[in-house]
């Protein structure tokens, strides 16, 4: 499945032009998705003011015309009030709905029955939950037989998951949670997407609040290395939950989200020679499928030529390079998952960025390639 990239907007805050300004620019950058919500004053969000139907008609209209797909956040009552029924989703293309994310308010049974929808507006289900109505609190199995009813009863290939995002701090989720529900949306071929922060947007959904994200150790993480990690875990849509994203977020996921691998950014030492860090910088790299116990091991360096300098310890997270002392390893990068000892054989050569540490989990046995950027 492809990997797509969103944001989110919020009419009931902002004056549609400014938002017609910034679906622009994310447009220019191949953002695909767009994340409304007609329920935001049933939540009882501060500062959230009604919008009327000609808002919301223009600004679905202008989506349309920059060919980015709308999943519309609504319950049953907005459903109903919109004129929808379980068998006629006319209203919502007619105004230009192309994805309906159900946030309650349906059975299993009726999910399968709007997936069957002759409008090929898909239908997007909360994946942060159980659709099931059995609350006996094993969401997996629940998740499972939500899953077997909608590939029994409705169309599948019309199923898509999110997971929810959480403005207040603390309350988001953690990738080891959510895993096997999305290990099993996968199994059914059904996609799945998930929301990142922010850094640089105000801050609409809660004022004390800080991003606007699915998982919580996201919160504070720039959102391209957020948007990686989701990537790696199998997400196919990564959208940014606030407000306003910064046009710079927006360019570093663009340049981001299309590569074939993981770039993981480095802090680099004032000694090493400049010409040794290019020859790194411009290799794709993939760490030994016979992974160490104690480091990331790339070979495709090695041939470069190492003049052996600064070969300090080798702190967990520290990027060194093999020097011309170590012969046929010569070269050869590696990058510490421990405290390691000083070594003649080893030039030291920066540190992995704190915000890319989680990264490196997806590196080991070749799992995913990687590229080594600098940290600016």
């Amino acid at each position: 499945m492809m990997r797509e990239i969103g944001i989110s907007v919020y009419p009931n805050f902002y004056p549609l032009e400014q938002i017609k300004d910034y679906l622009k620019k994310a447009s220019s950058l191949d953002f695909k998705k767009v994340f409304v919500s007609l329920i935001l004053n049933n939540h009882g969000f501060e500062g959230a003011q009604n919008v009327n139907a000609d808002t919301w008609n223009e600004l679905l209209n202008y989506c349309k015309e920059l060919n980015m797909t709308v999943s519309a956040d609504m319950n049953d009552e907005v459903f109903n009030e919109l004129g929808c029924t379980l068998t006629d989703l006319s209203s919502l293309q007619k105004m230009g709905i192309t994805r309906l994310r159900i946030d309650g308010g349906f059975t299993s049974e009726e999910v399968a029955l709007l997936s069957k929808n002759q409008h090929g507006i898909q239908i997007e289900v909360n994946a942060s939950m159980s659709s099931s109505d059995n609350n006996d609190g094993n969401a997996l199995r629940e998740c499972r037989e939500f899953l077997e009813i909608v590939e029994r009863e409705g169309n599948i290939g019309q199923l898509t998951a999110c997971h929810n995002f959480f403005p207040l701090p603390d309350t988001a989720l953690s990738l080891e949670d959510i895993r096997s529900i999305n290990n099993l949306f996968a199994l059914f071929d059904v996609p799945v997407g998930g929301f990142i922060a922010s850094q640089l947007s105000p801050k609409d959904l809660h004022h004390l609040g800080h991003g606007v994200c699915t998982i919580e150790k996201h919160r504070f993480i720039p959102s391209h290395i957020a948007m990686l990690e989701l990537f790696a875990n199998g997400f196919n849509d990564v959208l940014i939950g606030d407000s306003f994203a910064d046009l710079s977020e927006l360019m570093e996921m663009a340049r981001c989200y299309k590569q074939d691998y993981i770039e993981i950014p480095v802090v680099f030492n004032p000694y090493v020679q400049e010409q040794t860090k290019l020859k790194i910088l411009e290799k794709v790299l993939v760490s030994r499928v016979d992974q160490p116990a104690n480091l990331i091991r790339a070979t495709d360096t090695r041939g470069i030529e190492v003049p052996h300098c600064y070969c300090a310890p080798r702190r967990k997270y520290s990027v060194s390079v093999l020097n011309n002392r170590s012969a046929q390893y010569e070269g050869e990068v590696q990058i510490s998952l421990k405290d390691l000892g000083q070594s003649v054989e080893h030039n030291v050569i920066g540190f992995v960025h704190p915000f890319a540490h989680d990264l490196l989990p997806y590196l080991l046995a070749g799992k995913n390639k990687f590229r080594l950027v600098e940290y600016k």
